[in-house]
């Protein structure tokens, strides 16, 4: 009798641990892997990445910020990209430079002009932001230049990217 009470109460905590698990990953903090170089020179392939689920839940992303949402084309993937511009922004891009709201952006996070071309202007809808990689050579990034892409809508974001937990790349020099 006694090792049945005993099993029962670690299958419940089991139990409970596992829906914490899940709750915190869904609605809390999750890891992530960066796939890719569209977000170089900031994020590297393979950096594992930690991420704020719970940013957006109250608040809305901030140009600058970068983060992480369903892929529009493929709600099965997840991209990591800069937010360039929130609702009632006008983007544009000429010559190789961004312009918000009619003015010349200063990109510190970037090693290059863009090289994909002019673009826009286009308004950044309510409920939509308006994204870029950081890795502005030529066909390096899909981002909302592109209508695989576009705006992303709100209920797209996945989350703020908090901070890079490992670069295997620095460990791969030791």
């Amino acid at each position: 009798m006694f090792r049945v009470k005993g099993l029962n109460r670690w299958t419940m905590l089991v139990i409970y641990a596992a829906v914490f698990a899940w709750a915190v990953n869904q609605y809390g903090i999750a890891l992530s892997v960066v796939n890719g170089t569209s977000m170089q020179p900031t994020l590297q392939d393979g950096d594992r990445l930690l991420v704020n689920r719970f940013a957006f839940v109250l608040d809305q992303p901030k140009v600058g910020e970068v983060i992480t949402f369903r892929d529009p084309s493929d709600h099965h993937r997840f991209l990591v990209k800069r937010v360039i511009g929130v609702p009632g922004d006008t983007i544009e891009i000429r010559n190789g430079q961004l312009y918000r709201n009619g003015k010349k952006v200063h990109e510190a996070y970037t090693d290059c002009p863009i090289e994909d071309g002019n673009f826009g202007p286009i308004r950044v809808k309510r409920g939509t932001v308006f994204v870029m990689g950081d890795n502005r050579h030529r066909y390096a990034s899909r981002d909302s230049r592109y209508s695989s892409v576009g705006l992303v809508p709100d209920d797209l974001l996945d989350g703020k990217v908090e901070l890079i937990l490992w670069r295997p790349s620095l460990s791969a020099s030791l």
